[in-house]
């Protein structure tokens, strides 16, 4: 791909499963599963939500007394790199459902300074939750140890396409300013950038 000065952009990779499909003659890659959770305003939000649209997921919760401070202190600093850009979004899934009710979430993005309909905190189905987490974002490994329950520092950038772009440590500044590049990147390559 080419900007309009003949320079090369750099492309992200897509990460997951891919296969060829022989009716579409092309290759096809892993896509993040649909969901219908909802929000810290109550309002029910689903993949369609994010239509034509980059976002950052992450999973946390609010009790959380150690990664998941940090990790969303970085999220928050990268939701003010795009403050106003419609193209970007933030995805914050709660593991803790039973307890991160919409009114804690409420309170914890009034705490993260969070822009409602930019950055998005959900709760919900937990084993749903958790299967967007193993099986759509890669974000945490099986629990084999037996103790249901997700808790990762990993971030997950999606195109408008709904495929994986990057993964990041969002307790690592210097990875979260990586991923920031890497969002202007993405704007680049599907032509959304802001004139």
């Amino acid at each position: 791909m080419l900007t309009k000065s003949n320079k090369p952009i750099r492309l992200l990779p897509i990460y997951g499963s891919k296969e060829y499909d022989a009716v579409k003659k092309d290759t096809v890659y892993h896509t993040v599963l649909d969901f219908k959770l909802t929000d810290q305003m109550n309002h029910i939000v689903t993949l369609d939500t994010f239509k034509h649209k980059i976002f950052v997921a992450n999973f946390f919760y609010a009790t959380c007394p150690g990664i998941c401070k940090k990790m969303n202190m970085e999220l928050e600093r990268a939701t003010k790199s795009f403050a106003g850009n419609p193209f970007i979004k933030f995805v914050s899934y709660t593991v803790d459902p039973i307890r991160d009710t919409v009114a804690v979430l409420a309170n914890y993005a009034k705490l993260h300074d969070a822009v409602p309909y930019q950055w998005y905190f959900l709760t919900g189905d937990k084993k749903e939750i958790y299967n967007l987490a193993l099986k759509s974002y890669f974000a945490a490994v099986d629990d084999s140890a037996g103790n249901n329950f997700v808790h990762t520092q990993n971030m997950a950038l999606v195109d408008t396409a709904g495929h994986l772009r990057g993964f990041y440590s969002g307790t690592d500044s210097a990875d979260v300013d990586r991923m920031i590049v890497d969002i202007n990147l993405l704007l680049k390559e599907e032509g959304l950038l802001k004139k």
